[in-house]
């Protein structure tokens, strides 16, 4: 029994160690949805604001703790009365339900072309469904700053009366205006826990100026070639 207990205990530390804490760059991630309309074209939109964080282990290639909180207010089908509708009791109710929250069960093995499904549990209007994604990891690179990110592409389905989510209106040349179907469309970009790049330093312009002045720094270069200070470009009285 101790041996037991001895071993378990010696696998979660290492499993720990080598399952590292992943958090979703929402500025450079995307989580969008689309229904059919009329049953001849389709409305699409996305969440705004969204935050996530899951565990990545790249050696063993498994994903595990995967926690994704959805502001539900956040809508956006570039329509302001749609969003407006999408809002209130007919659909997200988000004054008593402001979150939608996807929660995955158990370690998910990448499979050797990367693909994985992760199954989970997804909680709209305070109901919780199994939910099931479809997904891809896309690669790791390093950003312009030196920092590694990652990538994964997943998409699934649901149907949206699973959640009560029953409005809809019968057309004169039959069926109805929106579809039950509604596929998710989920692009991620991550980053390790507390090694996130700060979005403020995406804002500071790769000019000229500022890439010499780096080589400078470095040694790499003797002397600019151009100006980096503003006030060498205002313009000067005549005598």
């Amino acid at each position: 029994m101790f041996k037991a207990a001895l071993i378990m205990l010696v696998s979660g530390i290492i499993y720990s160690a080598s399952a590292k804490d992943f958090v979703i760059v929402r500025e450079h991630s995307k989580i969008s949805f689309d229904i059919d309309y009329m049953t001849m074209t389709k409305v699409d939109g996305k969440f705004k604001t969204f935050y996530g964080d899951f565990k990545f282990d790249e050696a063993k290639k498994e994903i595990s703790a995967v926690n994704v909180d959805v502001v539900a207010k956040s809508i956006d089908t570039g329509d302001e009365k749609r969003d407006f509708h999408l809002r209130g009791q007919e659909f997200f109710l988000v004054e008593s339900n402001p979150t939608v929250n996807f929660k995955s069960t158990g370690k998910v093995q990448l499979k050797a072309d990367n693909s994985f499904t992760l199954p989970g549990t997804i909680t709209i209007r305070g109901m919780a469904k199994p939910f099931v994604l479809e997904g891809i990891y896309k690669g790791k690179m390093k950003d312009a700053w030196g920092k590694d990110s990652y990538f994964f592409g997943l998409k699934g389905t649901l149907n949206r009366k699973d959640f009560k989510m029953t409005w809809n209106k019968l057309l004169d040349s039959g069926g109805y205006l929106i579809g039950d179907l509604v596929g998710v469309n989920i692009l991620i970009q991550a980053q390790g826990q507390g090694e996130v790049t700060a979005f403020s330093t995406h804002m500071i312009p790769s000019t000229k100026g500022i890439i010499e002045r780096d080589l400078l720094k470095k040694g790499k270069i003797k002397k600019l070639t151009t100006s980096t200070d503003p006030r060498d470009h205002e313009k000067k009285e005549q005598p």
